[in-house]
């Protein structure tokens, strides 16, 4: 495993205090390497060697059985110590599944199989479980092809909607933020024929509740405030270039102000990310997938993170791909994993809701 970590930018909180609970007792992170055969592991390790957050929490590192006697050694090649067990803070592997064959099981850098992408469901399934069972304080999850759920029927579209059944969420959204801004898709990854054809107004307020809650529970932000962008060019111009505005999206904008939220829309998607980031809003929900990421990734294209609203323990990842193209090189930038890793710690212990600036 290669790793470098001459790309990522300095963290400044390098506190090695714990990091407790109300309860006196150590904050717990779940955390998967996703397919192995991507930079999942890599950008991992760099992220820890940088912000030792492995030093302040109960980390929870769940793999493959298969791949631990790998993982643990790549672990003491790097310095990261292992905790004997789940319960002490550190770092402590979770074995998962049954071992195979030794030596047989470790992926090709860039060379994704069907039986590293069966570990990585093994993971991903057994970090949920553990969520739902109350055991850990929040997820972080690596990142993986879709192809990890085609044994599944129906074949959920990605973790996000995985995590949100097992954890039986009434309602989530994915939420893309970084420190300047942050977005929402309503629809996700689906043809942009097929984005109107999508549109309710309760999936806009389910994924508008979903984000308020986000952003007072985790967040801190006591009155977040909303902008919820248009779906044509100039949010329809009163009806001349298409009438979802009026007939979906406003209907979503009054209902989540009759449940007491501050949303402004339907707005101009062209303008609205301005605003956001100068301060106006504290998130923006977007209509499709590239309306949302396309801004978000110009101003934070290495330090944004993902997050699955609505759960009950909070889903963190880093907002970036396997990149098979470069797993095991040594050049994967570790800063969305960093960011993951650092939202995660701070978003596992509340705080109780401020004010929004």
């Amino acid at each position: 495993m290669a790793v470098s970590g001459t790309r990522i930018a300095r963290v400044e909180s390098d506190s090695w205090q714990l990091v407790r609970k109300a309860d006196g007792t150590v904050a717990r992170i779940g955390v998967t390497l996703g397919d192995a055969a991507g930079i999942g592991p890599e950008v991992l390790i760099q992220a820890l060697l940088h912000t030792h957050m492995h030093r302040r929490v109960e980390l929870q590192l769940f793999v493959a059985a298969e791949l631990a006697p790998w993982l643990r050694a790549a672990c003491e090649r790097f310095g990261l110590p292992l905790v004997p067990r789940k319960g002490l803070p550190g770092l402590a592997l979770i074995a998962v599944g049954q071992p195979g064959e030794p030596g047989t099981a470790v992926p090709e850098p860039g060379i994704s199989t069907l039986r590293s992408r069966q570990q990585a469901f093994q993971a991903l399934e057994a970090m949920a479980h553990a969520a739902l069972r109350g055991e850990i304080d929040a997820m972080v999850t690596g990142p993986v092809p879709k192809g990890i759920f085609d044994h599944l029927d129906p074949r959920p579209p990605g973790q996000t909607e995985f995590l949100a059944d097992t954890l039986k969420a009434p309602r989530f959204a994915m939420m893309l933020a970084g420190p300047r801004l942050r977005v929402v898709p309503v629809t996700t990854h689906v043809a942009l024929r097929d984005v109107a054809r999508l549109l309710t107004t309760e999936r806009i307020v389910n994924c508008g509740l979903a984000a308020a809650d986000a952003l007072t529970r985790w967040m801190d932000i006591r009155e977040p405030r909303l902008a919820v962008c248009g779906l044509n060019p100039h949010a329809g111009e009163g009806g001349r270039l298409g009438d979802e505005e009026a007939r979906i999206i406003a209907p979503a904008v009054h209902e989540l102000r009759m449940l007491g939220l501050e949303v402004d829309g339907p707005v101009v998607a062209d303008t609205v990310f301005h605003r956001a980031i100068t301060g106006r809003y504290d998130a923006v929900l977007c209509m499709y997938h590239d309306q949302a990421l396309g801004p978000l990734k110009t101003v934070h294209f290495h330090d944004a993170c993902n997050l699955t609203c609505g759960l009950s323990v909070p889903r963190i990842s880093p907002d970036h791909g396997t990149a098979y193209d470069i797993a095991g090189k040594g050049i994967a930038d570790a800063a969305s994993m960093i960011q993951a890793l650092l939202r995660a710690e701070a978003i596992a212990v509340p705080r109780g809701p401020t004010a929004s600036t």
